[in-house]
């Protein structure tokens, strides 16, 4: 097996850009005509982002034909053209998100026994005009002609559409994950994603600059260019579900998008989002005036991994949310007669979900029959909405059909826990804008890269005011200080600590929280003097208002505080903190989680002193609130759990109970665990 090594080389693509003025018919043919040589030109160095599900992958030891590569461009727009197969086998290797398709025109046993063994790879055409006496297992089809291998691949793109799948299983009831990152976080992203983009105005900009962006994208696919013409010309809100079910752009970009949770992609679309659901919820109305039953069944086939069949058996009785918008149907024989006739590639698994919603006890679920905005449809197509939560409550094989049946009920439970974590960053965030929020959770997950692309993507529309335009910058800080970038994250504090400054009247409590940022960056970068400067002149602005006892204050003298027991000037610290929680007592409630947050950190200055029974008692004092407000498995809790533990170590009391150190949260969590974990301290950052 070839290593995996990243495969990038420069693009010489001049990309075109279009702006997003009207154009003509016309003007739209002749840029086709102009731009497709430019494509053929230079697509074997295409280096922008797959923002589709499939990639075609063509090596081939001469020049493939033009007209060829139009066609199959037509049926899918990213091709990769190779001729060396190390660089080909070292590019494949190096996606991640998409369903891979090769064509070659040669054999090659050790080509084809790497090529078979890569996960990414579904489907291996060979297309030569010599017929094999032998064709291997591995090989999906042969084609000697254009028209066989254009046939082929068009159906393999439908079968691969059809049956791609992703989930966000939350399992609310096992205390042994902990794992917020891969499972609560995603699952907590798609209930608050369609509430935030809900929240977003909508107007024609935002449609400009989705045209604007994806002409640029699909330049030299006269296909695509003009389905981007006709949505620029004849796009109104009460068509949403038409582009969503006649396979177009809209529908391919977004679902990707989804699936793999890319923000950056999905706010360009946020209007027809925003439209979509709304035109769902009316259908819906509908449907519930026309069906009189309370309980309603569909059905859903596609094939996945043996894994993952694992993962659903395991996970029984957890909640899953499908991470797109869920096609089904209430057509039980269509289903099973198409996954009987579906091939599959060792180490796949049919399966069949059976979709049970009963519209008398659940209230969150949002769907519409489709069938008759579909051409010749007599399938009873069911369209699901985003962030719909159902129970696993079964997984079990069919042996006499060869394939699983899963069978899962609708629930409001991922409303619930949506709900308490939205109330439960509430309570820290001076902030409260559900848009806002998204982006914290973003952060909270880890993943940097797709919170500075939101945050980025939002400063860049039309959407914010000048107080959310203070938020981002105050937020992008925060990405940079967590990815180390301190100079950046300075910058970035800067401009929100300025802005919020000048504004009229000045919003000096935003201010004086991003003076208290910039506090962290320095004590991050060792800059102790200018760190002490800056939460001081934080708690001066913080005086200048009227709320001198806003719960922020005491966020700020934790973090001088911290910065004294780093010093060991540990008199000097525990003033802080009992002034801290002077406020806090003023006004908190008890099980607030910055309390539990002051408590870790006076923990941390009697574990420093070696007064170890005072360190575990605020310690357990903490673990207390944060497991009466907080899922089990928030990282939160494992920040506290590992300090506990630690203490345990310290005393010699390895057999105590509480005495794990949980693998999990040291794999897996973006925190350094082995830490005196004084971040915590930074409660306004």
């Amino acid at each position: 097996m070839l290593s995996k090594v990243k495969f990038a080389i420069k693009s010489k693509r001049n990309r075109r850009a279009l702006g997003a003025r009207s154009i003509s018919l016309d003007e739209q043919i002749n840029l086709n005509l102009k731009s497709t040589d430019e494509f053929f030109i230079s697509n074997q160095q295409r280096t922008e982002t797959n923002e589709e599900d499939i990639t075609i992958v063509w090596l081939s030891k001469t020049k493939q034909n033009k007209s060829l590569l139009t066609s199959l461009r037509f049926i899918n727009d990213y091709i990769q053209l190779f001729d060396d197969e190390e660089n080909a086998l070292t590019y494949i290797q190096s996606i991640l998100e998409e369903k891979i398709i090769v064509i070659i025109d040669y054999f090659n046993d050790h080509l084809l026994t790497v090529l078979n063994e890569l996960k990414q790879v579904d489907a291996i055409f060979l297309f030569t005009s010599t017929s094999p006496s032998e064709l291997p297992s591995c090989i999906t089809a042969f084609c000697s002609t254009d028209e066989e291998l254009i046939n082929e691949i068009d159906h393999t793109c439908q079968q691969i559409n059809k049956h791609l799948a992703a989930f966000s299983i939350y399992n609310h009831k096992n205390k042994e994950k902990q794992d917020l990152t891969h499972e609560a976080g995603s699952f907590l992203f798609f209930q608050l994603f369609k509430a935030a983009f809900k929240k977003l105005p909508t107007n024609s900009e935002s449609k400009k600059l989705m045209i604007s962006k994806y002409r640029d994208y699909y330049v030299g696919n006269r296909k695509v260019l003009n389905e981007i013409l006709d949505f620029e010309l004849n796009y109104k809100s009460n068509k949403a579900i038409q582009w969503h079910t006649n396979n177009s752009f809209i529908y391919r970009l977004i679902n990707k998008a989804l699936r793999t949770e890319n923000i950056g992609c999905l706010c360009y679309f946020h209007f027809y989002i925003s439209d979509l659901s709304k035109q769902l919820e009316k259908e819906f109305v509908k449907f519930k005036k026309q069906y009189f039953e309370s309980t309603i069944k569909f059905y859903r086939s596609f094939k996945t991994t043996s894994e993952q069949i694992k993962n659903f058996q395991y996970n029984i009785d957890s909640l899953i949310l499908t991470n797109e918008y869920l096609s089904t149907t209430r057509n039980r024989e269509i289903v099973y007669d198409f996954i009987k006739q579906l091939n599959i590639q060792t180490n796949e698994e049919k399966v069949i979900f059976e979709y049970t919603i009963d519209m008398k006890l659940v209230k969150s679920i949002i769907f519409a029959d489709i069938s008759q905005y579909k051409q010749n449809s007599n399938d009873n197509e069911i369209l699901i909405d985003i962030g719909v939560v159902f129970k696993i409550n079964s997984c079990i094989y069919n042996e006499k059909d060869n394939l699983w049946i899963v069978n899962v009920s609708a629930t409001d439970e991922g409303v619930d826990i949506a709900s308490e974590y939205v109330e439960y960053q509430k309570a820290k965030m001076t902030d409260s804008n559900i848009m806002l929020m998204l982006g914290h959770l973003i952060i909270e997950t880890g993943n940097y890269y797709k919170a500075e692309k939101y945050f980025d993507a939002i400063l860049h529309s039309s959407i914010p005011n000048d107080e959310e335009i203070s938020c981002i910058y105050y937020n992008m800080g925060r990405i940079y200080r967590l990815k180390g970038e301190y100079d950046r994250a300075l910058e970035y504090l800067d401009q929100a600590y300025t802005t919020h400054s000048k504004a009229r009247p000045a919003r000096l409590i935003s201010a004086a929280k991003a003076m208290n940022a910039m506090g962290i960056v320095y004590k991050e970068q060792d800059n102790i003097t200018q760190a002490i400067e800056s939460f001081e002149s934080a708690l001066k602005t913080y005086g200048k208002t009227l709320q001198a006892s806003h719960p922020d204050v005491a966020g700020t003298l934790i973090n001088l505080g911290n910065i004294y027991c780093a010093q060991e000037e540990f008199t000097d610290a525990l003033s802080c903190f009992n002034r801290a929680q002077h406020i806090y007592d003023r006004n908190l409630p008890p099980n607030h989680p910055n309390i539990a947050i002051l408590l870790n950190n006076i923990g941390n200055l009697y574990q420093q002193q070696s007064q170890l029974d005072l360190a575990l008692n605020a310690y357990q004092r903490a673990l207390a609130i944060y497991e009466n407000i907080l899922p089990p498995n928030h990282p939160d809790i494992v920040r506290n759990q590992h300090n506990i533990s630690k203490i345990y170590i310290m005393l010699g009391d390895q057999k105590n109970p509480n005495f794990q150190l949980k693998q999990t949260a040291q794999c897996d969590l973006n925190i350094k665990l082995d830490s005196n974990m004084e971040i915590i301290g930074m409660i306004n950052f």
